[in-house]
């Protein structure tokens, strides 16, 4: 639960970061962590990318405006906001993952109620927070479900609406803009976009971590399970086998 994050919820994490790990372990490279370094300077964001990307995120906020009326960015710690978003959360993540694999547990409602729980309790501590992009009749558009410990930001899980109609508003950017925008007025110093490559996290990132899987003590065991980590890791990111072999990743995800 929750990657390389520890907190109450995530005690004896399986996932570190290539500065946290430790001699007497063995580990498997696991992914990139792409993630962005925040600056209070005046102009910091702004000098991320051209005049042309930032005129079309405008744009595009104003056509959506113009089309289905204003949009509504909002930051929610309190337990009636989650509870109302959380929900539309679990079927928005559903209906962008219903056709492809993905070994996340919020896929049914027992394994997301456990993140949902942890939501209301982590943020209730200031560990935690949900971002949602909405429209005037509070229909969920974009949301990151982020974590947060010592100054950094872990945008945990993040999915935009799909339906086709939406697309040409890049409702993933604008929400990013935006919570970037809170992430820096509210003086955090980083924003960890999390395991994976995906486009939006290369766009917006300007450093990257390396994440490693803990295989084990350096013993016969260990080494063991350090190598079938690797094959199982060969097959799950090659776009060739991953489809076919998604019940074989199932079961090594409880094995190992």
């Amino acid at each position: 639960m929750f990657d390389y994050v520890k907190n109450q919820y995530n005690m004896e994490p399986l996932l570190f970061l290539q500065n946290d790990r430790s001699e007497s372990f063995l580990y498997v490279k696991y992914a990139a962590s792409p993630c962005m370094d925040l600056s209070p300077k005046q102009g910091f964001l702004r000098s991320m990318h051209k005049k042309k990307f930032w005129y079309n995120i405008r744009r595009s906020e104003k056509f959506f405006n113009d089309k289905y009326g204003e949009l509504h960015f909002d930051v929610l710690k309190d337990k009636e906001g989650l509870v109302f978003f959380l929900d539309q959360v679990y079927t928005l993540f559903n209906s962008r993952w219903s056709k492809e694999y993905t070994s996340f547990t919020w896929k049914n409602k027992e394994g997301f109620e456990k993140y949902k729980t942890a939501m209301i309790d982590l943020s209730a501590q200031d560990k935690a927070f949900l971002a949602v992009l909405y429209d005037e009749n509070k229909r969920l558009l974009s949301y990151g479900y982020c974590l947060v410990e010592e100054g950094v930001v872990y945008f945990y899980q993040h999915t935009t609406i799909i339906q086709e109609k939406y697309r040409k508003y890049s409702l993933g950017r604008v929400f990013l803009n935006q919570l970037i925008k809170y992430c820096i007025d509210s003086k955090y110093k980083k924003i960890d976009f999390m395991t994976g490559n995906s486009s939006y996290k290369k766009e917006w990132s300007n450093n990257i971590n390396y994440i490693y899987r803990l295989a084990g003590r350096k013993n016969f065991i260990g080494y063991i399970k350090k190598y079938l980590i690797k094959i199982k890791y060969f097959f799950q990111f090659n776009r060739l086998t991953r489809p076919v072999l998604k019940s074989v990743f199932k079961v090594m995800d409880r094995l190992l």
